[in-house]
């Protein structure tokens, strides 16, 4: 006789870099709490083979993928169907293999809303943001605080042509928000660092304690929370001097554990344990960290 069909199924993030997601520790706990047989991976993709991929994981036994940076924008164009949310952010996050079709979708958005509330009590209504970056993060993040009533938000990015061209794209949807594109730079921060109710960097800046442009934080108003979208570490140096400064703080893997789990939604029609979810996160948090600074654990 033949060997039977392996029924166990694959759901993984691709991106690059990839060793830093830590996805696969919080979304294999919760496959294996529910007893499904689904093994949670990552995939190290270089943008020029995305679409060799995507192809080949169609062929197979994919029930699903999370999507990181570079890829949530350029993968639109792969896709058999996208949500008409994933859409109008043009950023995917997440894709459903479903009866032979790939169908994205964006769970940044409404998963970084929710733990913003959840964790700092934070509401964007009528509020004045200020979001670093213009990627495909940012996008899910402009897009989301416009359609919670957002009063004023200011784009900043390296690069101002991208957060004019952002700017202009979302204005179409929300034309009661205001929406301001300037540089990232301390000098153009400090003008309007005094009217800022939520801070945001959707930038890669303090991934693994990274230093980027220095943010006069001793301008913003007492009331202001600072959100960081890196989650590794847990305290970035954008985190660790608002705290100092006795600023609220909202650490990225809020948004990790949000986004994950209405991916998990998506894919298995489930709603997960956000319990289970945050102990893996943050044992796997933990671990990195001693793994990464030995000295502090070992005697002389």
């Amino acid at each position: 006789m033949p060997p039977k069909k392996s029924t166990w199924k694959i759901a993984g993030v691709i991106g690059d870099p990839i060793d830093h997601s830590l996805s696969p520790h919080f979304q294999n706990a919760l496959f294996t709490s529910c007893g499904l047989k689904v093994l949670y991976l990552p995939f190290l993709v270089k943008p020029e083979h995305l679409g060799k991929f995507l192809k080949q994981a169609k062929e197979s036994r994919f029930l699903g993928l999370n999507i990181t940076i570079p890829h949530k924008e350029t993968i639109l164009k792969y896709l058999d169907q996208i949500d008409e949310t994933a859409l109008k952010i043009g950023a995917v996050n997440t894709v459903v293999f479903r009866r032979g079709l790939l169908v994205g979708y964006n769970t940044d958005a409404p998963g970084y809303v929710q733990s913003l509330k959840n964790e700092t009590g934070f509401v964007p209504k009528n509020k004045t943001v200020l979001l670093l970056g213009a990627g495909g993060a940012a996008r899910a993040i402009l897009y989301i605080l416009a359609q919670q009533g957002a009063y004023q938000i200011y784009l900043a990015n390296r690069t101002v042509s991208k957060a004019v061209l952002l700017a202009k794209r979302f204005k179409r949807f929300f034309p009661k928000t205001a929406m301001e594109p300037l540089p990232l730079t301390s000098h153009s921060l400090s003008k309007i660092l005094p009217s800022v109710d939520l801070l945001v960097n959707a930038t890669s800046i303090g991934m693994g304690g990274t230093q980027g442009t220095k943010i006069p934080l001793e301008r913003l108003p007492h009331r202001s929370v600072i959100s960081d979208l890196v989650y590794r570490p847990i305290l970035t140096p954008l985190l660790s001097q608002a705290k100092r400064r006795g600023l609220k703080i909202h650490p990225g893997w809020g948004l990790l554990l949000s986004q994950g789990a209405l991916s998990f939604e998506l894919w298995t029609g489930i709603v997960p344990r956000l319990d289970i979810m945050k102990k893996a996160l943050l044992d796997a948090l933990v671990l990195r960290f001693i793994n990464s600074a030995p000295n502090l654990f070992t005697q002389d």
